[in-house]
């Protein structure tokens, strides 16, 4: 048998580590951005629920769409009555704080995820690392209602029991009885009293029937044709004396306005008059700058006798 030289063994080495370091290095391209991938984790507490059926690595979704898995589920060792569950979701997933978590079955196989339901635009983010309050499902909803259903119709058929029992039968016969007893009463009554009461009753027609004549007869319609000529004249009343105390609020307004008429105008004429006595001291000024322009040295001097001002 021909030996395997030192030289193949070492070739043989190289391929083995080169493959292997190949191999390697396909799976933590194929593998390893999952694992180095970035996920938000919440929690989820439910109380007094089966979560039967749902396992680690469950789906959880929001409105339908895979989002996330579960990645742990323990009983709260404080609360024995609670299951925890921890998920982890896609980083940036958008969870508001009014999201709830619902377990919901995902097929036939009793198979459960987890749903993630609400959630509103206007509503605050809620951080990961928070707890994510538990929902009920539609299953549930429907549990408790059948359960409050079954437990009032128990309680009609056990009331229904008793009634029907046979301590209770007797006292049902005999207030039937005494039922048929008064209406058997009450139609001798009727048939003795037959005439008083067709009487009565052409009574009652005969004072409707005048109530009726009372509400068209012509006396009834002066009197409320002469309240309305009452109401009107005093409404006329009213009306006039409010258009008198209007013209004298106008014709005092009418004076007040002259007199602030008057004193617009006398303040105008003292004003023009002002205005008059300031423009001429203005040219008296403007004259008196002109000839200082002119000769400095009038301000030592003064202005010399027959000097002409127009210099």
């Amino acid at each position: 048998m021909r030996e395997v030289s030192r030289a193949q063994r070492a070739r043989l080495g190289i391929f083995l580590i080169v493959s292997g370091g190949v191999l390697v290095l396909l799976l933590v391209l194929m593998t390893g951005t999952k694992f180095l991938e970035k996920r938000d984790k919440y929690s989820i507490r439910y109380r007094d629920v089966s979560v039967s059926g749902l396992e680690v690595g469950a789906q959880v979704k929001y409105h339908g769409v895979r989002v996330g898995r579960v990645d742990e589920i323990q009983i709260d060792p404080k609360q024995i009555e609670t299951v925890v569950a921890t998920i982890s979701l896609e980083h940036g997933t958008p969870i508001k704080n009014d999201v709830q978590a619902v377990v919901s079955a995902f097929s036939l196989t009793g198979i459960k995820i987890i749903e993630l339901t609400g959630g509103s635009t206007e509503a605050a983010l809620l951080k990961p690392g928070s707890e994510i309050p538990a929902g009920q499902s539609s299953l549930d909803l429907i549990t408790g209602k059948a359960e409050a259903v079954s437990e009032k119709l128990e309680l009609v058929l056990n009331n229904l029991a008793r009634l029907t029992a046979s301590e209770n039968q007797e006292r049902v016969l005999k207030a039937v009885d005494n039922a048929a007893l008064v209406l058997e009463d009450l139609h001798y009554t009727v048939a003795d009293n037959r005439d008083k009461i067709d009487r009565t009753f052409a009574n009652f027609e005969q004072a409707s029937q005048g109530l009726v004549e009372l509400a068209q007869s012509q006396a009834l319609r002066r009197a409320f044709a002469n309240l309305d000529t009452t109401t009107a004249a005093l409404q006329a009343a009213q009306i006039g004396k409010a258009i008198t105390d209007l013209q004298v609020a106008l014709q005092q307004a009418r004076t007040t306005f002259t007199h602030i008429d008057l004193t617009l105008l006398k303040g105008r004429h003292d004003i023009l008059t002002s205005l008059e006595v300031m423009r001429e001291s203005l040219d008296s000024f403007n004259e008196f700058t002109r000839l200082i322009a002119e000769d400095p040295s009038l301000l030592l001097r003064g202005k010399r006798v027959g000097e002409s001002t127009g210099r």
